[in-house]
């Protein structure tokens, strides 16, 4: 009998510098980049909120939030609408602003090779891998959500 392999249809998605790597179910949309509102003392990751589908959702820098150099703004900047994990319903979405068209992947075990020992530290990243010779950042959207939760960030319906 043939072995099954468990296939994981994901998105590659370019940062400044790095890429994210997310399964299909964790982004509900990329859509084009619009200047996110403001936030009052807000965090430098916290870019502010941005109007998505009726509702107003946070947006962050993913490379400022770990403390890396986040490029400016570009005619391929877009905003990756990922689901929350987390089951606050105040984050039921948030955005990530990406450099770029992410592009499909289908993954399974023998595709993705964990780094070990990664070129750099990424407090928000559960790992570091190489996956179709391109290295990879798979995010923690349960430690981001924590972190957004805990700058007072939330959806809010639009008025």
């Amino acid at each position: 009998m043939a072995q099954v392999k468990n296939i994981v249809r994901s998105q590659i998605i370019p940062l400044t510098g790095i890429n994210l790597v997310l399964p299909n179910t964790s982004i509900a949309e990329i859509i084009n980049y619009s200047e996110p509102a403001p936030v009052d003392n807000a965090p430098g990751w916290f870019l502010g909120m941005v109007e998505w589908r009726g509702i107003m959702i946070p947006v962050i820098s993913f490379e400022k939030a770990n403390d890396i150099k986040a490029s400016k703004k570009s005619k391929n900047t877009r905003i990756a609408v990922l689901n929350g994990l987390s089951g606050n319903d105040n984050l039921s979405f948030y955005g990530v602003i990406v450099q770029g068209i992410p592009r499909l992947a289908s993954l399974d075990e023998n595709s993705v090779q964990v780094i070990n020992e990664p070129s750099m530290e990424l407090p928000f990243a559960l790992s570091q891998a190489e996956i179709a010779e391109t290295e990879a950042a798979i995010p923690d959207q349960l430690k981001l959500e924590k972190l957004l939760a805990n700058a007072g960030a939330m959806v809010a319906k639009v008025v």
